[in-house]
């Protein structure tokens, strides 16, 4: 059976991504933004507030709200979300919870004051001045996406917005909701349900520096210029492998393997098979489409 993929947009998504971002340490040498912008973000917090920051972080590692962000019917501004997450009763909390999880946390109003409590604190010190046109870029590549779905491209329109994952239908799998995001660039991260997967996936909405080269060229050179990476890609050619396939055939550490597999993933050049929990890789030959023209343009501009 196959899901239907729609298209969810709303500033509280992105300030959720920014504060995960920004707590998740492990992967902040894989975005684009790096570790500037998380020294940038520490100057705007006293040290307690960071400390508080960190431990809540913690606590709410396995609590997304992304399911009461989709579901929710009012305003989804930061301020407007948290209104409405405030005024649910644990019965509420519950009710939507169960739709998306078999196990349901006993504290779940703990930790929905917690998220609330954090996130209007990083609103305050942070996310309420990000530049206004993140978000305006953000909601026009919504529209965007949007505008080219129809009834039998669904499938098409997830691999192309996430640039190489290709979401295969399981049985039980229904809706796939994919949310563009800006600060985690270029990384494409899902939450996956029985019934639900939500991805957000990585989007350029800023123009580069004068004289600087598209954030898209940039990872595509440099996922290339390097001898594994080749080799990896060589590997992939006209098949599919598994990452413990890939480890073997290569003869390096997982945790490099996975390094390189982000940055060529994040260069588009190879798709991600997924089906349940089964994942594979292939090379994606059309991310070298184009690639002298590219180059010249952007030398000659």
């Amino acid at each position: 059976m196959n899901y239907k993929v729609e298209v969810d947009f709303a500033p509280i998504y992105e300030c959720v991504t920014s504060l995960t971002l920004f707590l998740s340490k492990q992967n902040h040498n894989a975005m684009d933004a790096g570790k500037l912008w998380v020294r940038e973000v520490q100057d705007k917090f006293p040290p307690a507030g960071l400390q508080k920051l960190r431990e809540a972080g913690k606590i709410l590692d396995d609590f997304n709200l992304f399911p009461y962000i989709w579901i929710c019917t009012e305003e989804r501004s930061v301020s407007g979300f948290l209104d409405w997450l405030d005024t649910l009763s644990s019965g509420q909390l519950y009710e939507i919870a169960a739709r998306f999880v078999q196990s349901v946390p006993t504290n779940l109003t703990d930790l929905r004051n917690l998220a609330s409590e954090v996130l209007r604190e990083w609103d305050a010190r942070y996310f309420k001045d990000i530049n206004s046109a993140i978000l305006t870029g953000l909601h026009r590549e919504a529209e965007f996406r949007r505008s080219v779905l129809n009834d039998t491209n669904d499938m098409e329109v997830y691999e192309q917005a996430t640039e190489g994952m290709r979401l295969y239908p399981t049985d039980h799998l229904k809706q796939v909701i994919i949310i563009p995001q800006y600060h985690a660039r270029p990384l494409v991260t899902t939450s996956q349900y029985d019934e639900f997967v939500f991805t957000s996936y990585s989007c350029d909405v800023l123009p580069p520096e004068a004289g600087r080269p598209a954030p898209s060229l940039l990872r595509l050179t440099r996922a290339l210029s390097d001898e594994t990476r080749l080799y990896i890609l060589r590997l992939l050619t006209g098949k599919q492998m598994n990452f413990t396939e890939i480890v073997r055939n290569v003869g390096i550490s997982k945790s490099t393997i996975h390094y390189h597999l982000i940055a060529l993933r994040a260069a588009g050049l190879v798709i991600v098979h997924s089906k349940g929990k089964s994942t594979e890789y292939s090379l994606r030959l059309e991310a070298l489409d184009g690639l002298p023209h590219r180059i010249g343009s952007y030398l000659k501009s």
